[in-house]
């Protein structure tokens, strides 16, 4: 236990040593400067589609690095704990394989693709020459801790949007678009002679590394394992129409997580019996298809909650308007203004016209407690400030796109037809 402890103190010693190293700093600002451009894209959609300033891009990209810091945390506690090493895991393979794949479809820029497929080309090529349970454990610990920010950070300033559904209609919904710049510390073998070993060490436990380090080792050699940071870029992109951005961000990093658990224990398995490590080099790329197929088919075949036949219903509110200081919130129904019925968007207009002061408004919410409530706002509107869902004539709005492998394997099938 004492040695535990002082792995850890010497592992929260280096982050701070990492910000001083200028090529590490780069590359932290690189990563930065790509979350901060994704932002300003949703700035600058928000700003076409509703006229809506409502993010920060800085002030947005500085919160994801926070999450980022913890999700790093994540990440080096378990590459430590694991004992996984880079050497063993061919980082650079993985990279230019991604790269290559990106330029398919941007989708495929995920690690679970191209570490499914290096590792398969290693296991019936034997070439790249790589530890496959490795590659596999470093693409699980990766995702575990993509699902980990999710579930915590991924539903914040979910960005409204007007959406066609499989059912024809225009309902409302809402894009969750995150990224986080994930600065962690992971672990390199180095294979060095016995009697040259002069630098600060900390014998571990006998059961440690779970992952035994591949190759042979040469005569009079021991492995020794160094910290060594890394930037990684995390993402997640998805949709919700059928519930709260907040539900879906959930139901995705729950789904996300039971995938990363399964293929870190098929490593683990591959690890223990080689002949296994075939299971995780297929797992990975069709385990995480499959995350992304139930994902698809529960927003398709689910009911649209953000559309409504009778009321106005609110999909978003503008910042510091009368709308968010009077507590109207997503999923709001306004149902009637100084005891009138509003049965649609162009009532409601009509009864502001010119303006109302001191309106009281009748308000119900099948997401929220109390379902029924009266506001009452002090002041004069229009402007009221909220985004309502769409109409049934709504001109702009943005198509699902089929997934790319649904989409080869329809085409495969039309042509052998």
């Amino acid at each position: 236990m004492a040695n535990f402890w002082e792995v850890v103190k010497f592992v929260l010693r280096t982050f701070p040593v990492m910000v001083t190293d200028l090529r590490y700093i780069l590359i932290l600002g690189v990563v930065f400067l790509l979350v901060y451009r994704q932002h300003r894209k949703i700035l600058i959609y928000e700003k076409r589609m509703f006229g809506l300033v409502r993010i920060q891009p800085f002030i947005e990209t500085c919160t994801a690095m926070v999450y980022g810091i913890v999700g790093g945390l994540v990440a080096t506690a378990l590459f430590v704990a694991l004992g996984i090493s880079l050497t063993d895991t061919g980082i650079a393979y993985l990279w230019i394989t991604s790269l290559i794949l990106m330029l398919i479809h941007p989708r495929f820029l995920c690690f679970s693709y191209a570490g499914g497929l290096i590792s398969l080309s290693s296991i019936l090529l034997g070439y790249p020459q790589l530890n496959v349970p490795s590659v596999m454990a470093l693409v699980a610990i990766l995702h575990l801790v993509e699902a980990f920010l999710i579930a915590i950070n991924g539903y914040h300033n979910a960005s409204p949007m007007y959406i066609k559904h499989p059912n024809g209609k225009v309902v409302g919904g809402f894009t969750l678009q995150k990224s986080w710049p994930v600065p962690f510390i992971a672990l390199l073998g180095i294979a060095i002679l016995e009697t040259s070993i002069d630098i600060q060490s900390f014998p571990m436990p006998d059961w440690w590394p779970i992952f035994k380090p591949g190759g042979a080792i040469p005569a009079n050699h021991t492995i020794v394992y160094v910290l060594f940071p890394i930037v990684a870029a995390l993402g997640y992109s998805d949709f919700a129409i059928t519930s709260l951005p907040k539900e879906k961000a959930r139901w995705s990093a729950g789904t996300l997580f039971l995938f990363s658990a399964a293929l870190l224990s098929l490593a683990v398995l591959g690890n223990h019996y080689p002949r296994t490590a075939i299971l995780a080099a297929l797992f990975s790329p069709l385990g995480h298809e499959l995350v992304i197929y139930f994902g698809q088919k529960r927003e398709k075949s689910k009911s649209p909650v953000f559309s409504c036949d009778d009321g106005v219903m609110v999909l978003a509110v503008y910042p510091n308007s009368p709308a968010e200081k009077m507590g109207l919130k997503t999923g709001d129904v306004i149902r009637g203004i100084n005891g009138t019925p509003i049965p649609d968007l162009p009532t409601l207009m009509n009864e502001m016209s010119p303006w109302l002061i001191d309106p009281v408004f009748e308000v119900e919410n099948a997401f929220h407690s109390p379902k029924r409530r009266t506001i009452a706002f002090k002041g004069k509107v229009p402007p009221l400030g909220l985004i309502p869902t769409p109409n049934p004539n709504q001109g702009i709005y943005v198509q699902i796109k089929e997934s790319p492998v649904k989409l080869w394997l329809r085409r495969f099938r039309t042509k052998r037809k």
